[in-house]
């Protein structure tokens, strides 16, 4: 029955690119190409607004919880110790940046719940990853205009259980996270007030995600980054059957589960087993197929087919350590700005993260009392 249904999926495949106006598949474009990216009119303005925004629903956090905790992604569910394996044998157009460097990286990944507040996971909602990877090669040039960026070692990269972010642009962003802030005590009105948006089906997406185990979701930066010479969206894979089973059924949420029945469910796999992810790169070829601007836009895999260029491996462990989760919360800086020039983010939902998440830091650190800086080595962490 796979064999017929993989047949039948490569067919919609080939006749969904056979009649695709997008360039061949390996026409692969320059980053920074015409078109690829483009500012928006007073966005540094915009940017601000959205920056204070996220800075207000902190200090509601820490008003409710007396703890700050990040601008989104607020609630650890798991945070794990692994290894990255960049592929030895990669064509040129996938030897790009440190994947033009084969060999084993050490990683370090947190599993969270996406909203800015202390969800119960019973409720469903995006799942997202962060990931640091150490010892990246010296030979390749970091991001020079980032403060403080270019002694550093290490490259982040940002997932979440969804190919496309329904924060699309930096407008739409400042409108949601405006009624978020105002609906911030409310789920039910902020539901509410976004199904009155022209977007609704699009804003309301994350809440139809299947709330399942989340070692068993393939994980999206959503957004757009360079990729050596290219550009692309990156994606995680789970590969074990250990992981694809966790899909069942008798592993989806329900409402009489505990709050904190995805935090056990990743315990009680970590506590057993090993994970594993193929680490995959879709490369664009055209803006109009492939956009950076507009994040909630699903590259169709007809004309950007996902292509392997490693692995994360992820061995049995603790995965609820408090000491490392404290470690973690209070003083690990996350941010894909501050990493190699090769994989500089693109498009204005991270041009928006630029100026966020170093607010988010600041503001975190002065209410905990606390120093987030760069790890550079993974036995810094617990």
């Amino acid at each position: 029955m796979e064999a017929v249904t993989e047949t039948a999926s490569n067919a919609w495949t080939s006749t969904k690119r056979a009649f695709s106006s997008a360039p061949p598949n390996d026409a692969y474009l320059r980053w920074d190409a015409q078109g690829v990216e483009q500012l928006v009119l007073d966005e540094e303005a915009k940017t601000d607004k959205v920056a204070e925004i996220m800075n207000r629903m902190q200090r509601h956090n820490f008003d409710q919880h007396r703890h700050a905790y990040r601008a989104t992604h607020v609630k650890s569910q798991g945070i794990v110790k692994g290894t990255l394996t960049v592929l030895s044998d990669l064509p040129p157009h996938l030897a790009q940046g440190l994947f033009a460097h084969p060999g084993s990286y050490p990683v370090c990944a947190r599993y969270a719940n996406e909203p800015v507040f202390l969800q119960p996971d019973t409720a469903p909602g995006p799942r997202g990853m962060g990931l640091k990877v150490f010892n990246c090669p010296k030979s390749e040039p970091r991001i020079t205009d980032v403060a403080g960026n270019e002694e550093s070692n290490t490259q982040d990269f940002l997932f979440n259980n969804a190919p496309m972010l329904e924060l699309t642009d930096i407008d739409t962003t400042l409108d949601i996270m405006a009624l978020r802030e105002k609906h911030f005590d409310n789920p039910t009105a902020l539901s509410a007030a976004t199904k009155l948006r022209t977007d609704a089906l699009k804003q309301n997406a994350p809440g139809m995600l299947p709330n399942t185990n989340i070692i068993s979701h393939s994980m999206y930066t959503q957004s757009a980054f360079r990729f050596g010479e290219y550009y692309g969206h990156l994606a995680l894979f789970p590969i074990l059957d250990e992981q694809t089973k966790a899909k069942s059924s008798t592993q989806s949420v329900s409402s009489s589960d505990p709050h904190n029945v995805l935090k056990d469910w990743l315990f009680d796999y970590f506590n057993h087993q090993p994970a594993k992810y193929e680490f995959k790169i879709q490369l664009g070829t055209d803006p109009s197929h492939h956009p950076t601007e507009d994040a909630s836009i699903v590259w169709d895999e007809a004309t950007a087919p996902y292509q392997t260029i490693g692995y994360i491996e992820f061995p049995v462990q603790n995965s609820f350590d408090h000491e490392r989760r404290v470690f973690w919360e209070d003083h690990m800086r996350l941010d894909p700005w501050r990493g190699l020039e090769a994989h500089r983010p693109l498009g204005s939902v991270n041009r928006v993260r630029r100026g966020v998440y170093a607010r988010s830091t600041k503001q975190r650190d002065e209410l905990n009392a606390r120093e987030s800086y760069d790890i550079q080595n993974v036995n810094e962490i617990p």
